[in-house]
């Protein structure tokens, strides 16, 4: 019975590292075909698992038990057991995703957000920015040609509006609308071994004053890079891997105090990956 990592391409992960430092169980990367996917899951052969691209939505269907925020999401990254060995299917990402804000202090309460990709990561984070208050959501895909409006209802505790416009357009629309305050990478773009893209150029929003990229390996990826020189505010997806991976030990395991860890792995990494910049977390 194993803990792991499935996906499709896991060369880059750093999964492995970050759960065996939280130190209760031994974790492993399982790359998947499509093919293999079905009958590793049937079998059941395991105590829990994180779940990554491309296989968020797939998943969903082997699951005895799906959580009401999974279900909202559309998308499930955590697999564990209950105590009557159902197999439940949760999104710690959610939770990964908020507290990477929060540590970097940007802040999407009442803002206009962009959030580049319409894959299972953005599902995540609409539903994440929603609740943390945005006036306005916009998601770019490469996938639509003419824009799709539709209003969210939102949580009243969190956002001063019931309802917000969430607007999904091509990026070809996205000059015409300068004025994103927040912007969120959820897509591949830029990620190790295919370092040098970036997802959009920054100078082109003005009023921008926050940037998320999910993605983690390099930690400084073209578009933080970008930000960096523009002296806007960023996270990268390294604090949201950390915090999502402690968050999903509290499901494999059933117990809590885990985040505690979350700083102290993010400096180890950030020291181990990129000598010097653990200091400044």
């Amino acid at each position: 019975m194993i803990y792991g990592l499935i996906g499709e391409k896991l060369g880059h992960s750093y999964s492995k590292i970050i759960h065996e430092k939280l130190g209760a169980y031994t974790y492993d990367l399982i790359p998947l075909t499509s093919q293999e996917l079905d009958s590793f899951l049937k079998n059941r052969n395991f105590k829990g698992l994180n779940v990554t691209i491309p296989y968020k939505q797939t998943v969903i269907p082997y699951c005895d038990q799906v959580s009401p925020l999974a279900q909202e999401i559309g998308a499930v990254n955590t697999l564990y057991f209950n105590p009557q060995g159902e197999l439940c299917g949760t999104n710690t990402d959610y939770a990964g995703f908020i507290y990477a804000m929060e540590q970097a202090e940007i802040s999407v309460q009442n803002k206009k957000v962009l959030i580049l990709g319409d894959g299972a990561t953005c599902k995540t984070v609409r539903k994440a920015v929603l609740d943390m208050g945005a006036r306005e959501i916009l998601i770019a895909s490469r996938k639509i040609e003419t824009p799709v409006f539709q209003s969210l209802k939102t949580d009243t505790k969190h956002s001063p509006y019931p309802l917000i416009n969430c607007t999904t357009l091509n990026y070809k629309d996205l000059d015409a609308q300068p004025d994103a305050e927040i912007i969120i990478n959820t897509t591949p773009v830029g990620m190790w071994p295919d370092t040098d893209g970036r997802p959009i150029d920054l100078s082109r929003f003005t009023m921008c004053c926050g940037v998320f990229d999910v993605v983690y390996n390099p930690y400084c990826t073209q578009f933080i890079q970008q930000a960096k020189e523009l002296h806007i505010p960023y996270a990268s997806g390294l604090a949201m891997l950390v915090a999502q991976a402690s968050a999903a030990a509290g499901c494999f395991t059933g117990k809590g105090g885990f985040a505690s860890q979350n700083e102290t792995i993010i400096k180890e990494l950030k020291n181990l990956f990129i000598p010097g910049e653990g200091a400044e977390f």
